[in-house]
């Protein structure tokens, strides 16, 4: 018996560490959907709002939208009916514009823009409409896709339409990859 004991008293401690190590065991499913979860759910949701940014002093843009999700796991921001206006240093309109949709990706400050689209460049006399456009901050490029129908109106002369629209905001000019069509007359007092 005291062998009986012997072993029981000997044999407990590793029976006890097996039966704990086999019932315990770590989920990294759960650590998987944590991360899935925060890519999919929005850090903020925001309704019928309003964001006015001020530089230096004086206000630099003013956005609105209806309906807005960020995601900063993505660095994301998508828009709804959203409208803005940005300001040139000397606190005029420089351009501002609309679209149905939006889509603003914070680590490049490029934007997509999707569904009637009108932007007006007020100091060059200048609008775009589409239904889709893509802006590159870095290059500073505004286009479609090749098939996406643009229309340019500058003044009341002039109106060009066609598809493949590409302009350079550096340059101060535009470009239709195919079927371009209508009336451009040059503006001496544009820039």
């Amino acid at each position: 018996m005291d062998i009986v004991r012997k072993f029981i008293k000997a044999t407990t401690p590793i029976l006890l560490s097996a039966l704990l190590l086999a019932s315990c065991k770590l989920n990294y499913k759960e650590a998987d959907i944590t991360e899935t979860l925060a890519d999919e759910i929005p850090n903020s949701v925001l309704e019928n709002f309003s964001q006015t940014v001020v530089e230096n002093g004086k206000v630099s843009y003013f956005l609105s939208a209806d309906y807005a999700e960020s995601y900063n796991s993505r660095g994301v921001t998508y828009f709804d009916n959203i409208g803005f206006r940005e300001y040139t240093s000397d606190g005029k309109t420089g351009t501002e514009g609309a679209a149905e949709k939006a889509i603003h990706y914070s680590d490049t400050d490029n934007i997509v823009f999707d569904g009637r689209i009108i932007l007006n460049s007020e100091s060059q006399d200048f609008v775009v409409k589409a239904d889709y456009l893509e802006w590159n901050n870095e290059k500073k490029i505004l286009k479609s896709l090749d098939k996406t129908y643009v229309v340019i109106e500058q003044g009341e002369e002039t109106k060009v339409e066609g598809y493949g629209f590409i302009a350079d905001a550096k340059d101060k000019s535009f470009t239709f990859l195919e079927k371009a069509y209508g009336r451009f007359v040059e503006d001496e007092e544009t820039d």
